[in-house]
């Protein structure tokens, strides 16, 4: 949806032709551009000839929403807007939904931006302040954004246009500007902006397939999709070749919908799926992903530790023989974990130790050397340091890269490397150790959406990383992209974690807020912590700043509650297979919201766990701290860890 001056102007003398009972009527065909932008906008229909137009209803109603805006004095008549100014576009509905999913607030960041254009203002609330919040116009206009179902027109010129642009994301400097070429495809939504500057776009997942379609099919008609090619596919799926008329059948064949059998082409494949996204709007939510340089390295070790089990079937990667291949190395030969150390040391000490840190790693330390001189006083650098393995471990299994099970030959826990996990260690090896942020890889991501186009900074991250190039997601880009929403995910939570969700609310806070709630010298350990958090998919990070709980978030939010924040791993994927083991066995009652269980069916729980008697025992106790579970029964917390579990798998 994109409303310029000229857009506006055009609802505005279709407005005052309709109150003199007259359509408008284009004579000039310099003129009819933006008359067409807005029919594809669904804003405006053709009248009782092609160079005649009226209003729809949802355009009559922006139009009312216009002039009453005007007459109050809230934005200057679009006489008076400059030619660049874009009062409605992708980036402004971005910034409005973000604003909504923020109880209506705006946040700094989008917030002048919307005041600009007559949407946002400063409310005075009793015990609040002053708060800067969207009006009842930006949900008017977002309404009216929902509803207008746009048309689908593309004629072989845009088409060509379509396949020379990057999909994204990308800057703007990509993107040619030819013609009216833009103007259409924002009219279509095959493209957005970004938050708040539009220096940034992405081709949304219809816009994406509508380019697979175009690059597959012959563009030899003067349109090459319309809604009238899609209808006439579906009655070939439907009732088969038979059901066209010649001229359909012609036009199919001709575009390589279709072969002359009726069987589908690629073309006609990828054209489904252009149906598929126009008529249903069945879009995928952003996810993400995330891997930690010290994840990498214990999958590596963990690939060895395999390998070395070829020669020696008494080597197994447990718990204490990772850690003992990490410990053979010294730390010169981990210089990329040197930031993910200083953080992890950070979290745990506090920032003080930020200096004494910096020199330490000027000496040539083993691991243990390291943890020694921060954890020798009551003798718990091993305690630490198995910690520490244990973080990229669940991590890891969190991401479904690993898995914890039993082997049977000696009955202890071991790490096996799930396909996901291959793929992880392929491109590793290919392209070396490095971290892999949230933040890159949903900016990927919003190209399964509807309109959203990632900030800046976020796009700058997807290119720092090498998951963009030139406009084209890489092939590590691609992997991880994949990866995001291929991957069975599993609740995880670390110590430092639960302490930022303990200061998130459900609604209303920004990135801003958060990091004032620690010591300004933790901002970034509070950033990596966030990182983790939305690649688990327990929160969301809006365009707007703005930090939202997902629907399994909200669950553990709330499961976490009761938890005290010294317990190093609150929640953690080997947990989460104790407590469905437990509830597989136990009776559920429902009225308490507990499942109980009996002291004969333990054994049978921890079969079903598939774990050792011993980790189990463990995570266990651990579960029982946190208050997920009592001595026989397995209370309403875990029950929602559980049920935050299923839907993360999904």
């Amino acid at each position: 949806m994109i409303i310029k001056k000229e857009h506006a102007l055009a609802l505005l003398n279709a407005k005052h032709q309709e109150e003199k009972g007259l359509a408008c009527q284009i004579t000039i065909k310099a003129e009819e551009d933006p008359y067409i932008e807005l029919e594809l906008q669904n804003l405006m229909a053709q009248g009782n000839s092609p160079i005649e137009y009226v209003l729809t209803y949802w355009g009559r109603n922006l139009v009312y929403l216009l002039e009453e805006m005007i007459n109050k004095g809230i934005i200057p008549h679009p006489s008076q807007w400059n030619e660049s100014f874009r009062w409605i576009g992708s980036e402004v509905i971005s910034m409005i939904e973000s604003s909504i999913r923020s109880g209506d607030l705006t946040g700094d960041l989008i917030f002048d931006a919307l005041k600009e254009r007559g949407l946002a203002e400063e409310v005075h609330q009793e015990k609040k302040g002053w708060l800067k919040k969207i009006n009842d116009y930006a949900k008017s206009i977002y309404e009216i954004y929902k509803n207008a179902k746009p048309r689908l027109e593309i004629s072989k010129e845009l088409a060509n246009y379509i396949i020379s642009i990057p999909p994204g994301p990308a800057d703007v400097k990509f993107l040619p500007i030819t013609g009216r070429n833009v103007e259409l495809l924002e009219s279509m939504r095959l493209i957005s902006f970004s938050v708040p500057k539009s220096d940034v776009y992405i081709l949304s997942a219809l816009g994406n397939a509508v380019k697979e379609t175009v690059e597959k099919m012959a563009p030899s008609l003067e349109t090459v999709i319309n809604e009238d090619y899609m209808y006439s596919l579906l009655k070939v799926l439907d009732s088969g070749i038979e059901s066209l008329s010649t001229s359909e059948r012609e036009v199919l064949e001709e575009l390589a919908f279709i072969d002359d059998n009726g069987e589908l082409l690629p073309a006609g494949e990828h054209l489904i799926e252009v149906y598929r996204l126009w008529s249903e709007k069945s879009y995928l939510p952003v996810k993400s992903f995330n891997l930690e340089v010290l994840d990498e390295e214990v999958l590596l070790a963990i690939e060895k530790i395999w390998d070395k089990n070829k020669q020696n079937p008494e080597i197994i990667p447990t718990d204490e023989e990772i850690i003992h291949f990490l410990l053979e190395k010294p730390l010169k030969e981990y210089k990329h974990l040197k930031e993910w150390y200083g953080r992890m040391l950070n979290q745990a000490m506090g920032y003080q130790k930020k200096e004494e840190l910096k020199k330490k790693w000027e000496e040539f330390l083993t691991m243990e050397e390291l943890f020694k001189h921060f954890w020798e006083k009551g003798n718990k650098w091993q305690e630490k340091l198995h910690d520490t393995v244990k973080t990229a471990l669940y991590s890891l299994e969190s991401f479904n890269l690993i898995n914890s099970e039993v082997e049977e030959k000696t009955g202890k826990t071991v790490y096996t490397i799930t396909q996901y996990g291959k793929k992880v260690l392929n491109d590793i090896k290919v392209r070396g150790v490095r971290e892999i942020s949230s933040t890159a890889v949903k900016s990927l991501a919003m190209g399964k959406t509807e309109f959203t186009a990632p900030n800046y900074q976020w796009y700058q991250k997807s290119v720092e990383e090498h998951l963009v190039g030139e406009g084209y997601p890489t092939e590590t880009g691609k992997l991880y992209l994949d990866l995001a929403y291929s991957v069975s995910k599993k609740p995880y939570i670390t110590k430092f974690e639960v302490m930022v969700v303990h200061r998130i609310p459900e609604q209303g806070m920004f990135l801003g807020d958060l990091f004032k709630e620690f010591d300004e010298t933790l901002k970034e350990e509070v950033e990596y912590a966030l990182n983790k958090l939305e690649a688990r998919g327990i929160i969301n990070i809006l365009p707007n700043e703005s930090i939202e709980f997902t629907s399994a978030g909200s669950l553990i939010k709330r499961a976490l509650a009761g938890v005290p924040e010294g317990i190093e791993f609150p929640i953690n994927p080997v947990m989460v297979k104790v407590l469905q083991a437990i509830r597989e066995v136990g009776n559920l009652y429902v009225k308490e919201s507990k499942v109980r269980i009996l002291p004969k069916n333990w054994k049978e729980a921890i079969k079903i766990s598939n774990l050792d008697p011993e980790t189990f025992g463990k995570e266990l106790e651990v579960a029982r701290i946190a208050g997920f579970i009592g001595k026989t029964s397995l209370h309403e917390s875990g029950l929602q860890v559980l049920e935050a579990a299923e839907l993360l798998s999904k």
